[in-house]
């Protein structure tokens, strides 16, 4: 009986009881992934089918987030229905089982590797077949993202990195798949060790650039100055820089002045891209001294400044994510035929500085670090600035000062 309403009271109600929930998740369970194997052979009501997966879902959330220790029973339960639907091609319910295996996955202990499941799938996750369908491209993203999070060495020693590489070229060459590309690729770049990624990096940024240069959208320069941001956090302005001369000597140069810059006055990044994009613009201002070397590369400095104190000052700026927090019992759950996405399984933004908490002090301390050792031509500089954006720069100096800085 494929009633919506009962299903999706079964799903309100496992919602509600939460913890309660733990001592009979094996026969709900099992109850769920018999009504899954019924209505694989012939799908015909999508709020039925969406609830029943919500369900799933809840059942994942309410356990495996307070104990890591039962994902290996999920996993033992729900793979061989999942199975069952990959190998049927059930195009209505693949999405929503890439969504709960990344769920499953995440919660995962760290550094207690893939397991034998989750190894054996990777393989034919990567097929081209699979990212033929559009609306597999979200949920198997996030499901690459899971396996870096949680087997980065593995993907690494078995072979496995060329294949999401191939998956990220796929995707970014196409403007409907290009958000999962760098959604992929910030996960490669957070993840892989960088000895690894090293001898790549030309390749994916002649790639970078090459859309950029045929397809320039405001949406793919804010991707891409994005991706920037995070490069730099993580390894430095001298090394993206000594990568993009050597494809073109003076490009760092011209891609800062002429998109990167611009960019960050015409289109403000919020959220988590604001944090990232400070955390990058806070290493390019006060760990890049080649930027303090020439009358060009001090113009970029202040432009930088400019942005940081304006990303801080905002009010719409909003440093952060929503996601995975617990859900409101009123929030409206429903099947969308146009993004297959399940509300109990999603999660926040991946966060490549989640050690960093407070983003004043942090950029505070650095911009202190610089100016005592370059105190004349920092001081000046920063005149300069004050002088282009002086509101910006009085409410910085109050948020710095606040932080005892």
């Amino acid at each position: 009986n494929e009633n919506e309403y009962v299903m999706k009271c079964i799903m309100r109600s496992l919602n509600s009881a939460r913890d309660d929930i733990v001592q009979v998740t094996q026969i709900v369970l099992e109850k769920l992934t018999a009504a899954l194997f019924a209505v694989a052979k012939n799908p015909r009501n999508p709020q039925y089918n969406h609830y029943m997966f919500e369900s799933i879902a809840v059942l994942v959330k309410a356990v495996c987030s307070k104990y890591p220790e039962h994902t290996a029973t999920f996993e033992g339960l729900l793979f061989p229905p999942f199975q069952t639907v990959l190998q049927m091609d059930v195009a209505e319910f693949t999405p929503y089982v890439f969504q709960i295996l990344a769920q499953l996955l995440e919660y995962r202990a760290d550094n207690s590797g893939l397991g034998e499941a989750y190894s054996t799938l990777l393989a034919p996750l990567l097929s081209p077949v699979l990212w033929e369908r559009r609306g597999n491209i979200p949920a198997l993203t996030r499901l690459l993202l899971a396996y870096l999070n949680k087997g980065c060495t593995e993907i690494v020693q078995k072979g496995h990195l060329n294949g999401m590489l191939g998956v990220f070229q796929k995707l970014i060459s196409s403007k409907a798949s290009e958000v999962s590309a760098f959604d992929l690729l910030g996960g490669i770049t957070q993840f892989i060790p960088v000895e690894t990624l090293d001898p790549m990096m030309t390749n994916i940024l002649q790639i970078l650039l090459m859309r950029l240069q045929q397809g320039k959208t405001a949406r793919y320069v804010r991707l891409v100055t994005g991706y920037f941001a995070q490069f730099i956090g993580q390894y430095g302005a001298e090394k993206l820089f000594g990568l993009l001369n050597g494809i073109q000597p003076g490009l760092h140069m011209m891609l800062l002045g002429q998109v990167w810059m611009p960019r960050l006055k015409d289109d403000p990044p919020v959220r988590m891209e604001a944090k990232i994009q400070i955390v990058g613009l806070t290493k390019l201002i006060c760990e890049t001294p080649s930027l303090l070397a020439d009358a060009n590369g001090q113009q970029i400095w202040i432009k930088s400044l400019i942005a940081v104190a304006m990303i801080l000052t905002s009010q719409e700026t909003y440093f952060g994510a929503t996601g995975a927090n617990d859900v409101d019992q009123d929030v409206e759950i429903s099947y969308d035929p146009s993004m297959s996405r399940l509300h109990f399984a999603s999660r926040t933004p991946l966060d490549p500085f989640s050690e960093i908490n407070n983003l004043a002090r942090t950029f505070g301390t650095a911009l202190g670090q610089l100016r005592a050792s370059n105190g004349a031509t920092v001081h000046s500089l920063m005149q300069q600035g004050q002088g282009v954006e002086p509101k910006a720069f009085a409410t910085l100096q109050g948020i710095l000062s606040k932080v005892g800085l």
